[in-house]
This record gives C-alpha cells, sequence and structure tokens, in this order.
C-alpha cells in the first residue's frame, strides 16, 4: 500500500560540526519550513531534499579536485559570467566547518573480503542496483554495512555529498515507514572503527546529529573495505538515511565519499554514474556506478556541460548545475510550443534527484500552470487535475540551444500526492531566489550520466528496451562513444 506522509525538508540547511542540536520537539507547522525569504510555504507530502552547505579548505590538492584527466571547456552556447567571483544562488550562505580529529578505536579486525567479488569487480569495473520507487517522492538504494552485513535502505541525493544513516524513527514524519528502512549498529560489526567528530545538520523542518564511523559496506554489487560515514544518534522529522552523490572531496569534505572510494579501489574508472529513474511507477528504476546501460535510451548521448563551470563555482559547494536553455510544453495532436525565447535563454539549475518537484521561474511555472487550468492555494502552490496524468502530452526542457531536448511524459510530470489529488511537476522557486532545480518530475523523462571526470551531465530521452551495460571512464569522455539500443 503507497504510503502519503507529512514531509517537508528545505533545500536550505546549516552544516556544523560539534554544534548542539537544536530543539528536537515533534511539533511542526509548515511555515517552519519556509526560511528562505519567501512567504510560501508547500503542502505536505513531498521532499526537498537538503543540500549541504559547508567550509572546507583542502590542503594539498589541485584547485580541480577529485579529476581524471583536464578540465573541458564549457559548451559554445553557454552565457558569459558577470562577475570573477564563485557562482552562488541568491540565497546562498555557508557556515564554518573546521576539519574533524580523527580517532581510531581498537576493535576486532575486519574480516576478509571476499577475494571472487573483489575479482568479479574488477574485470567488471561497474557496479548495478535497482532503486526502490517510494511513489514518486524518493528513490532509495540498499546498503550492506558491516560485519556481518546490516541490511539499511537511504534516499539516493545528487544534490548532497555524505553519507548518514539511523534517523530516529520515533520523531520522523512517519514513525512505520521509517522502521521498514533499517539501522546500522556499530556494536553489532567486528569491522566498524569509531572516527572522531560530530556530524550535525539543521533542516527547515527537523535535524539530525550523530557521529562518524568507518566499516565495510557492500553496494550496487560492489563491496568497499572501510567507508566513513555518519551514524546519527538523535534527529527529528526526516524518516530516511541520505546516499550524498555530489562533488564531496575535497571540495565539501575532508575524506573521499564513497562514489570517490569506488574509483581509488579501481572498482570503476572514474566518478562517473548513471540513473535511469523511467516513468512513474514502472518499477524499473536503476543506478550505475562505472557504467551506462544502453539500453535505456536511443542514439548517443549529449554531453551538457555543468554551468557555471566547476572552476567558477564555490568550491565550498560544487553541485550539477546546467543550463537549460529552453522550456515549452507539447499538447497530444499539436505541435510543441516554447514559452522561452528560441536564443538567449539561460537558466542555471540544479539537477537533484533528492527533490520531488522542479522549481523554476514563477513567470515560467504561471505560463505552463495556465495550459493545465491549474489553481493555485494560499501558500503559492500549482495544482491541477490528475485527469491530465492519462493525457499523451508532454513538458520540454532544453539544453544546448536546443541541440538536446528533454520530453517529459504528463503522467511522469504530474505528481499525484493522493487519488484525485495532483500537483504541477514544477513549481516556483522561493521567493527572490535563483536557486532553480530540476527534482524528479523532470528525471523520469531523462536518461542522465553524471560524469565527475568530464565535468559533464550525459543526456539523451529515457526508453525501456532491455539491459546492456557498458563500462565508462577508462578515458575522458569516452562515454560520448556509447550509442543506445533503442
Amino acid at each position: 500500500m503507497l504510503l502519503h506522509f507529512a514531509i517537508y525538508t528545505t533545500l536550505f540547511l546549516t552544516v556544523s560540526h560539534g554544534a548542539s542540536l537544536p530543539n528536537l520537539s515533534n511539533e511542526h507547522s509548515l511555515d517552519d519550513g519556509d526560511k528562505g525569504g519567501g512567504k510560501r510555504t508547500r503542502d505536505p507530502g513531498y521532499v526537498r531534499m537538503p543540500v549541504s552547505r559547508q567550509k572546507f579548505k583542502s590542503k594539498g590538492k589541485s584547485k580541480r579536485g577529485w579529476h581524471w584527466g583536464p578540465p573541458t571547456d564549457p559548451q559554445n552556447d553557454s552565457p558569459s559570467l558577470k562577475s570573477n567571483q564563485p557562482f552562488k544562488p541568491t540565497h546562498a550562505s555557508s557556515s564554518t566547518r573546521p576539519t574533524p580529529t580523527l580517532t581510531r578505536i581498537t576493535r576486532s579486525p575486519p574480516t576478509q573480503q571476499s577475494p571472487t567479488l573483489h575479482r568479479r569487480a574488477a574485470d567488471r569495473r561497474w557496479g548495478w542496483s535497482n532503486l526502490e520507487e517510494l511513489g514518486g517522492i524518493a528513490y532509495i538504494i540498499q546498503l550492506d554495512i558491516g560485519t556481518p552485513p546490516q541490511k539499511v535502505r537511504v534516499f539516493v541525493d545528487t544534490g548532497s555529498y555524505e553519507l548518514w544513516v539511523n534517523p530516529r524513527c520515533s520523531t520522523s514524519a512517519s514513525d512505520s515507514l521509517c522502521q521498514t528502512f533499517g539501522n546500522y549498529f556499530p556494536s553489532k560489526s567486528n569491522s566498524a572503527m569509531h572516527i572522531g567528530g560530530n556530524f550535525a545538520v539543521t533542516y527547515g523542518t527537523g535535524a539530525v546529529r550523530g557521529s562518524y564511523w568507518s566499516d565495510v559496506m557492500s553496494i550496487a554489487m560492489l563491496q568497499i573495505p572501510q567507508v566513513q560515514f555518519a551514524v546519527a544518534a538523535d534527529s527529528n522529522y526526516t524518516f530516511a538515511g541520505i546516499l550524498g552523490l555530489g562533488y564531496a572531496y575535497p571540495y565539501s569534505i575532508p575524506y573521499p565519499s564513497v562514489l570517490n572510494l569506488m574509483v581509488s579501489q579501481k572498482m570503476i574508472s572514474a566518478p562517473i554514474f548513471s540513473l535511469g529513474l523511467g516513468g512513474d511507477g514502472d518499477g524499473f528504476s536503476e543506478i550505475i556506478f562505472g557504467g551506462v546501460n544502453r539500453w535505456k535510451f536511443a542514439g548517443p548521448l549529449v554531453p551538457v556541460s555543468i554551468w557555471p563551470p566547476v572552476k567558477e563555482q564555490d568550491p565550498r559547494w560544487v553541485q550539477y548545475w546546467v543550463n537549460v536553455t529552453s522550456v515549452g510544453l507539447t499538447k497530444p495532436k499539436e505541435a510543441g510550443k516554447l514559452y522561452t525565447p528560441r536564443e538567449g535563454f539561460s537558466m542555471p539549475t540544479l539537477i537533484d534527484t533528492g527533490s520531488t518537484l522542479s522549481y523554476i521561474r514563477e513567470d515560467l511555472v504561471a505560463v505552463i500552470g495556465q495550459q493545465f487550468n491549474a489553481e493555485i492555494d494560499t501558500q503559492g502552490n500549482y495544482f491541477v487535475d490528475c485527469k491530465y496524468r492519462d493525457v499523451a502530452g508532454t513538458v520540454d526542457f532544453g539544453f544546448n540551444s536546443g541541440a538536446m531536448v528533454i520530453n517529459v511524459r504528463y503522467k511522469d510530470f504530474i505528481y499525484q500526492l493522493y487519488p484525485g489529488r495532483c500537483m504541477l511537476g514544477v513549481q516556483p522557486a522561493d521567493y527572490g531566489s535563483t536557486y532553480y532545480v530540476l527534482g524528479d518530475t523532470f528525471i523520469r523523462g531523462a536518461y542522465l550520466v553524471f560524469d565527475q571526470q568530464s565535468d559533464v551531465v550525459w543526456m539523451n530521452q529515457y526508453y525501456n528496451c532491455g539491459d546492456g551495460v557498458v563500462t565508462v571512464g577508462q578515458t575522458p569522455r569516452d562515454t560520448e562513444n556509447v550509442v543506445g539500443a533503442c
């Protein structure tokens, strides 16, 4: 049975180490969730995952960070930046994050890893996992942590970069749902090691705190010897842990992330992973680390450069920003219409699997909403008749000046809160903000390859015509050689 629950977590948060946990009362109002400068609040039943905003000044590392090969030039159609200052969204602010002191706790020696599994992974150089779709709200991956392994399920989030587990279910938005995701107990693992330094995150509607641990972890058919992650000691409102897959070490955190470790252990060739969420409710969602499933798209993948370029973003907070160059809509049996200028339109936007909905300019939301006869509630949320989910139209997002257009079916674009109550897949960004997000209501229409080696997100229209994985990352930009089989 599909569970819909009241949850809202803001995109903006403060991260600190050694800070005290804010008030963890279990009483909330929706107004608590929108502190970003706007008066608008959101209806419950969807997720806007946190994006960590931390300060970390790396030492002894190249300015480019965790990269293989030279940086690529931005696309010719990318807009010129008006300032030499690192890019930030309009309400970007950071809090100081000191580097934690590491302390090893003596425990029983870890159990030796299976050489058979490592040999298969070394030959394969990619790892695959299905993703569980939570009613269009979020996408979940299973981890096996410790010796013996303990099963834990967490959200996949391209908008953040740390892994943490063990939310406190009794103070979460849904105790019963939280209980199904599993817990990790360091005391029950022979390979666990405690690491000094506190983990603390404050959300718009909740908080989590804990400490860092290291343990063996299996994910997507790969077994990583020692992964550092946070184990929550206390939390409020959030009901699942998070696997952050954004740019991590050495930008945002002083230790290698799960993705970094896959590369350093030679399990994958480069920090690259592909996502095919598939249609809403289709049950075919997957993630592949170090590989591409060429049976999920047709023709070549198109490179869309990270924009602004990594070197021009705030080095403490590098994200998968891309430049949206057009927005339009195609009604059944009609030619598509653009709602943006054919030339010169630019909207840097974050691709974020941790956001159920997408958030763009309010004028564009208004014109799209008119096509669906949307109603606007007192908080500024756009609602539409659920009948449109059965209509064969698409909402169209263009990149590279129209060289790549992703057509998202109405069914995948319109989010159903519960039977008979649906939200438009794009909502206005917070008042006064240029923090635009392409969430799951966009990603379901695309096959995406997040390539930190070349600072590119490779794209094509999503199809599902079978399975066949190809290794990528052995040389920079070799993803361009993969041709879809659909």
